[in-house]
Order: C-alpha cells, then structure tokens, then sequence
C-alpha cells in the first residue's frame, strides 16, 4: 500500500501539472486543480501526525508553486512516517485516499485518461469512500478528516 501511495500521488501530480491550477475538477464541482492539490497535501500532513500519534493540522501555503513543493516536502514525511511504522492502520486508507483523489484530478484533464484499479484496491477505495468520506460530508473531500481507525 505504501507503493500505491506514491504511484497514485504521482499521477495525481502528473495530471494536476498538466491541468493547470485553474482547471475545474468535474468531480468536485466547486475546485480547482489548486484547491485539490493543497487539499490531498494537507490530508496527507495530518496524516504524518496521526501515524506519529502526534496530531497535526497543517495548513498548505497559497500560491500554486509553493503548495507543490510543500505537498512533495509533506509525501516524503509521510512515506518515512508509515515506513518507520509498518502496518499502521493509516497506510491503506491513504492509499484509497490518493487514488480517489487522482481520478478526482484526471477529471480535469482535458483529454481525461481510463485509469484501471485492481477489483480488490477499487473495492478497498469504494468501502474507503463509502464509510469514511461520505457519511456526514457536505462535499467533495469534506470528509477527509481520516477517523480513527
């Protein structure tokens, strides 16, 4: 799982720098390509801080440039968090998480691009969408407040 976080991650950045900041994201009517980005960046920090047990609400810088670097500086913390503590209960979720969120961004491709999940990780995604983001969301991503597990 830890795998799929950075190949989702870096598609999900592939099809953002692509898309361009201002690009609407069709499957989050009301966001940019901006706003998605310094969304699944910020999931991303406060998830380092509850792999750490130490909770952390991270709030990504606002020009476009700066939040890419800084979502890159929060993956990196992120993937030594979940290897320094293997089987956390966080690293399937946030492998759900970024790949719901890279077809989020792909979205708003202009030419959006067949992205194929395996029957058993799109299952895992769906109970991840199903259980923990939709119940009590107002919208798109407003549930990525990762519960405990």
């Amino acid at each position: 799982m830890l795998e799929a976080i950075d190949v989702h991650a870096d598609a999900l950045k592939r099809a953002a720098l692509t898309a361009g900041p201002s690009a609407r994201v069709p499957n989050c009517p009301k966001w940019t390509v901006h706003d998605l980005v310094a969304h699944i960046a910020s999931v991303h920090g406060a998830a380092i801080g509850l792999v750490l047990d130490r909770p952390l609400s991270p709030t990504p810088p606002p020009d476009w440039e700066d939040v890419l670097g800084w979502w890159d500086g929060q993956r990196l913390a992120l993937r030594e968090a979940l290897i320094r503590n293997p089987g956390s209960p966080w690293t399937g979720r946030l492998a759900h998480a970024t790949a719901i969120h890279r077809l989020d961004a792909e979205s708003a491709l202009a030419q959006p691009v067949p992205t194929r999940l395996s029957p058993e990780f799109a299952r895992g995604a769906a109970e991840m969408v199903c259980g923990v983001l939709l119940p009590g969301s107002a919208g798109c991503g407003s549930g990525d407040r990762l519960p405990a597990p």
